[in-house]
């Protein structure tokens, strides 16, 4: 029984994971070099990017984007016209905590006029029943 569990664990993330059409090693990096794991929780989308070296644009799911590079001797992140190579330890951490503060930008709302560029707050109020004023009884 634990096995088929296991077995149907791995089924599901697979199935999951299919949607994006990325190599394997960038997958891996991703989820094991980015810390970016499970991979929908943060990732809307990825696609090939025509540019030289060979790079995949990848979507976060708040709007966001950026590019995985093939680099001749590792791959490498740009983030905001940044880039990290991820094997390099200390730029590998300088990737993730852009890439935090990437994540951690609010969404920008579709309704925004494009010249300003400020964002509509959230609707978050709450409707509550406005309270009648209790009616005075005359007094005989």
């Amino acid at each position: 029984m634990k096995q088929l569990r296991e077995h149907i664990k791995k089924q599901i993330s697979r199935l999951m994971e299919e949607k994006y059409p990325l190599p394997q090693e960038l997958v891996n990096a991703l989820k094991h070099n980015l810390k970016l794991n499970p991979l929908v929780r943060y990732v809307k989308s990825a696609k090939a990017a025509a540019t030289i070296p060979p790079s995949y644009e990848i979507f976060l799911v708040n709007g966001a984007s950026f590019f995985l590079i093939y680099e001749d001797f590792s791959l490498a992140i740009e983030i905001e016209g940044r880039k990290y190579y991820l094997g390099d330890i200390e730029e590998l951490s300088y990737a993730k905590q852009h890439l935090n503060r990437l994540l951690k930008e609010p969404q920008m709302d579709k309704n925004t006029d494009g010249e300003t560029g400020e964002m509509e707050p959230a609707d978050t109020s709450v409707d509550e029943p406005a309270e009648e004023p209790a009616e005075e009884e005359p007094e005989a």
